[in-house]
């Protein structure tokens, strides 16, 4: 499957793991703008929604712009996409060079019919970083309300490691299906 972005090479978006608990330390800002305390996951997949990408450890209150300038991929992108490959992102995030979002409602830029077909397009093809975080959660049920107790700095590491831990699993199983090493399971 070819992007249907040209040199669109991975979409990112921001996921928040959900807390079972309010942390004991600070818990105003694992406190997200859905009411619930969480961890901040950022991801970057490709076309076949593998994850080529994470930023995991902002407390839920962080804006995905801030998690993106705090994370590798933000600081230093050359290191990561060569000369005119992007990643598409959803208007929370800054257009630069290496990240391309679509069209705000205050653009000027063309007219508006070319820019809802544009952002209409852009969309359906940026949805594949929804979908593997929602692949993510339905594989690794732990995800989707963490049960880890963030109590201190090693609680918080934990919570961490188990949600990097899901997202090398989800690439491993993602790796042995294309390879369809399970084989087949036809019921008839």
């Amino acid at each position: 499957m070819e992007a249907n972005l040209p040199n669109c090479i991975g979409y990112i978006d921001g996921s928040h793991i959900d807390l079972e608990e309010a942390p004991s330390s600070d818990p105003e800002s694992y406190f997200d703008r859905k009411q619930n305390y969480s961890i901040q996951l950022q991801g970057i997949c490709d076309n076949y929604k593998k994850i080529r990408n994470i930023h995991v450890g902002f407390p839920g209150s962080t804006h995905d712009a801030r998690v993106y300038n705090n994370s590798e991929v933000g600081k230093h992108p050359e290191l990561f996409l060569s000369e005119g490959q992007w990643i598409a992102g959803d208007s929370a995030y800054p257009i630069s060079p290496f990240i391309l979002t679509p069209f705000r409602k205050n653009s000027t830029f063309s007219t508006e019919v070319r820019r809802r077909k544009f952002n209409k397009h852009f969309s359906a093809n940026r949805v594949r970083i929804e979908c593997c975080f929602g692949i993510l959660k339905e594989t690794f049920g732990s995800l989707k309300q963490l049960r880890v107790r963030v109590n201190d700095q090693s609680g918080h590491q934990l919570a961490c490691k188990w949600i990097t831990a899901c997202c090398v699993l989800y690439n491993m199983m993602s790796d042995a299906d294309s390879h369809n090493i399970w084989g087949d399971h036809n019921v008839e």
